[in-house]
């Protein structure tokens, strides 16, 4: 006999990027997304972040982050990832719907999921709760597969996770009804349904 799984680990770990040094990041809306050029301004892994968050990874080189006139990232270059100071509280279902966004699992494409999951299904539960993650930041998503996997490997660092599942912003291949959740007692990936 089959069991069912009762998702009680749909947890939800909102991310910020932010530019330190950049070359080109765009200022964001109202300097929520900052842009800390020639303020000689650096942070070390665990570092407390511009969101009150914790600094879990950095790219001298930077990556690129969403797209020109997007209102936030503006496809700038940017260099540090920071997790938010704590979960989003309660358990969350990916989406509200079944369809399929489109998203990407890189560093640097958690923001753009986000944006296409809500683009599709405005009242997605995990990339909702991310976008109004509260705080005096507003530019906060849920992370890709690989940017969740980065706060996997960062997470004694980063602090205040549990062993449950989190939800990553990308999806499994094209047309089926599963996205990408990360165990943080074990590391392991697994597909979840996106409607719970």
């Amino acid at each position: 006999m089959k069991k069912k799984v009762h998702f009680l680990t749909e947890a939800v770990f909102a991310v910020m990027l932010f530019a330190v040094l950049s070359c080109g990041g765009g200022g964001g809306d109202g300097g929520d997304s900052p842009n800390l050029l020639g303020g000689g301004i650096t942070y070390a892994i665990g570092g407390t972040g511009p969101g009150g968050g914790k600094i879990f990874y950095y790219d001298v080189s930077g990556f690129t982050v969403g797209t020109v006139g997007d209102g936030v990232y503006n496809g700038g270059t940017y260099h540090y990832l920071e997790a938010a100071p704590a979960d989003v509280s309660g358990t969350v279902r990916w989406a509200t719907i079944y369809w399929h966004a489109g998203t990407e699992t890189g560093i640097g494409t958690g923001y753009a999921n986000t944006a296409k999951v809500l683009g599709g299904n405005p009242d997605a539960p995990a990339s909702k709760a991310c976008k109004n993650y509260p705080g005096s930041k507003n530019d906060w998503f849920l992370p890709s597969k690989g940017e969740l996997n980065l706060m996997y490997q960062y997470k004694a660092t980063i602090g205040n996770f549990t062993t449950d599942v989190y939800w990553s912003s990308s999806e499994d291949n094209p047309g089926t009804e599963y996205a990408l959740g990360q165990s943080f007692n074990d590391g392991t990936t697994t597909l979840y349904n996106k409607e719970g």
